[in-house]
């Protein structure tokens, strides 16, 4: 009978016996909130525009991920523009943010998007005497008739561009929802036009990040 009880006992003993040993421990279950936000950011270059160096003023905004990621749009144009040098692009901005958290940080961040610059180019036109030159020069001969003259005038023509512009960076952090950025990268350009080597060259940058999910 003793016997039967022992084993009775063992046999209902066993399945929590297996539960125990099976079950994993568990811990507290962590649900962390990503971040996310609209930020804008005031953003000025300096680089070459047709042998000279120009400045740009413009900037971008749209939605910083998880202090991480940021997807929106921005668009510049040329400062110091005037009637036959001028150019304005803009596009989509993707924008990866690294160390966002600390006081330092770095980013890499690429543009892609189109444009249009207006732009000048010396002509030399071989211009024929007018008929008030020929009467000045009262008896002239068939030499002076066909003589010419070279004339040096600029003409201006608008092209549209596509662009590309990489870019690496650093991050200052002011705030909690500001930074200071600084960088470097290069713009890439392309048309149907033969000046797209006069739109292309090296950029930096210098800006402020306002917002985000921080």
């Amino acid at each position: 009978m003793t016997r039967a009880c022992i084993t009775c006992l063992v046999v209902c003993l066993l399945p929590i016996a297996a539960t125990a040993q099976t079950t994993p421990s568990q811990g507290p279950m962590i649900v962390e909130r990503v971040h996310s936000g609209f930020l804008v950011a005031p953003d000025f270059k300096i680089t070459e525009v047709d042998g000279k160096t120009s400045e740009l003023a413009g900037g971008y905004a749209g939605v910083l991920t998880g202090d991480k990621i940021f997807i929106g749009g921005g668009g510049y144009w040329l400062a110091n523009q005037s009637s036959d040098r001028e150019m304005a692009y803009g596009g989509l901005i993707v924008q990866w943010l690294a160390r966002t958290d600390e006081r330092f940080g770095f980013s890499a961040r690429g543009l892609v998007g189109g444009g249009r610059a207006t732009l000048s180019s010396s002509l030399s036109d071989i211009l024929k005497m007018s008929d008030g030159d020929r009467r000045s020069l009262g008896r002239i001969t068939q030499d002076d008739l066909n003589r010419s003259r070279l004339v040096d005038s600029r003409i201006r023509f608008r092209e549209e561009f596509f662009v590309a512009e990489p870019e690496v960076g650093l991050l200052v952090r002011l705030s909690k929802r500001m930074r200071l950025t600084g960088g470097a990268g290069y713009r890439f350009t392309g048309g149907e036009g033969r000046n797209d080597n006069r739109l292309h060259g090296a950029v930096g940058s210098v800006g402020l990040q306002i917002g985000g999910g921080s």
